[in-house]
């Protein structure tokens, strides 16, 4: 009787060892077994594993993959849809789309199989395929991002952004215009239709003989339309253009008015269409120029570029519009604008009373002036006469510079109150069509003088049209 042979000496006279597994889960211990598992001794033993970790560690890697390869081919459905099979009690996902890819070849000058760390070539190819499925991260300029430090802050000029759009001309060597901030103020969805509100620039048409420039206008996607000019009025400096847009656009949340001491944020698109913000106040101090009372001013820098853009409060309410951009940027409150608007959409002409004076607020006038006129004239309010109009009707009334006069109407006591009083009397001229007077007390701070005069009111009234 032949005598007989040890596990050890069985499992090798059966099959060629495949890998050299010395202990697994599940396995009798080495001491009462020993050898090589086979995928014939893995299935006696019941154990269930990876084709790939029952290989024989002697085939080359390219059998190997040849072979995976060969597996898959035939155990692949022919769709692309992934689905879950189980084979031998082992769950395998076909592959889907991504995985049926084709794998890119080695570098041709290399057949040695990858070791260790990745070619060159192939680790190029995945920062290319990064580069391109990830967003720019671009950083915003150092002033913006310290105007924007919060997420709500971010949040709130975002819901801003397609309000806001730039306007320019084409680089011809024709008439041009410097770039300008726009709001939507008007979007109609079933037409396309928006109007843009801006500042009108003295590069505009200003006489029937000039050609119009041609007005580009940017949009938030960085699309650009065509603009067509169709209202401007000079008194205030602004514009409204009228485009049509594929992207659709937003009409932004407008408040009621600027208020003196107000926290707010400028912003404007630059040359990129990037949005631009700058976090400021607007100052106690009031100025004129050239009868224009209604300006009120920011104690930060509005980069160039940012006149007609919007300034909103900490809500994200729009209270008024750039006017001049550059340090102490100059700025039109937003219930001036809004009147203007409504009285040309109603009439389709803006009237305003000819009130040829610049003005001061005695409220936000220097301190020791305010001392003066209260203990030596008695005045604790009212407006000083800065400048006049020769030989216009206030000045043959009698009014000279540096008297100090009242409304007798209650109108507010700072000159944008005053400008939206002007433009109410306006609104009552076009819809009343009657001559209306203004009273006003003068007091001459030179001399004990004091006088009440009635002026009686001429009104300019301008369609705005654009032919």
């Amino acid at each position: 009787m032949p005598p007989k042979s040890s596990p050890a000496m069985s499992a090798r006279s059966k099959s060629t060892p495949d890998s050299d597994l010395r202990s697994h889960d599940g396995i009798p211990n080495p001491g009462s077994w020993s050898g090589r598992l086979t995928r014939s001794r893995a299935k006696q033993i019941g154990l269930v594993l990876p084709i790939q970790a029952v290989e024989s560690a002697g085939i080359s890697s390219n059998k190997k993959k040849r072979r995976i390869e060969e597996e898959t081919a035939r155990e692949s459905p022919a769709t692309v849809v992934p689905t879950t099979t189980t084979t031998g009690g082992l769950i395998r996902s076909e592959p889907g789309t991504l995985a049926r890819r084709p794998i890119h070849p080695p570098q041709p000058h290399s057949t040695a199989p990858r070791i260790g760390r990745e070619s060159s070539w192939i680790a190029q190819r995945k920062v290319d395929r990064l580069r391109k499925a990830t967003l720019r991260d671009a950083e915003d300029e150092p002033s913006t991002a310290a105007a924007m430090p919060t997420p709500s802050d971010k949040k709130m000029v975002l819901g801003m952004s397609r309000s806001i759009v730039r306007v320019s001309s084409p680089p011809t060597e024709g008439k041009s215009i410097s770039p300008l901030t726009g709001i939507v103020i008007s979007w109609d969805g079933a037409t396309k239709r928006a109007m843009i509100l801006t500042i009108y620039s003295t590069d505009f048409k200003s006489k029937p003989h000039e050609p119009q420039p041609e007005l580009w206008v940017h949009l938030p996607g960085k699309s650009i339309v065509q603009g067509r000019l169709i209202f401007v009025n000079r008194h205030y400096g602004l514009a409204i253009l009228e485009i049509t847009s594929d992207l659709p656009l937003q009409v932004p949340t407008f408040g009621s008015a600027a208020k003196y001491g107000q926290e707010i944020l400028a912003l404007s698109r630059d040359e990129n269409m990037s949005l631009v913000a700058r976090r400021g106040t607007i100052t106690w101090s009031d100025g004129s120029l050239m009868w224009r009372n209604h300006y009120m001013f920011l104690d930060c820098d509005v980069p160039e570029g940012g006149e007609g853009g919007p300034v909103v409060d900490s809500c994200g309410s729009t209270i008024a519009v750039v006017y001049r951009d550059g340090p102490c940027a100059a700025v039109i409150s937003i219930s001036i604008i809004h009147a203007l608007y409504e009285m040309w959409e109603q009439f389709s002409c803006v009237a305003r009373p000819v009130f040829d004076m610049d003005l001061k607020s005695v409220e936000l006038a220097s301190f020791s002036l305010r001392e003066e006129l209260s203990l030596k004239h008695n005045i604790e309010g009212g407006f000083i006469v800065e400048h006049i109009a020769n030989d216009s009707a206030l000045e043959n009334l009698g009014v000279r510079r540096g008297d100090v006069i009242f409304f007798e109407d209650k109108c507010g006591t700072t000159l944008p109150e005053i400008e939206d009083y002007l433009l109410h009397l306006g609104w009552r001229y076009l819809g009343e069509k009657r001559s209306m007077v203004l009273k006003l007390e003068v007091h001459d701070i030179e001399g004990p003088c004091k006088e009440t005069i009635i002026l009686p009111l001429e009104f300019k009234v301008s369609s705005g049209k654009v032919a």
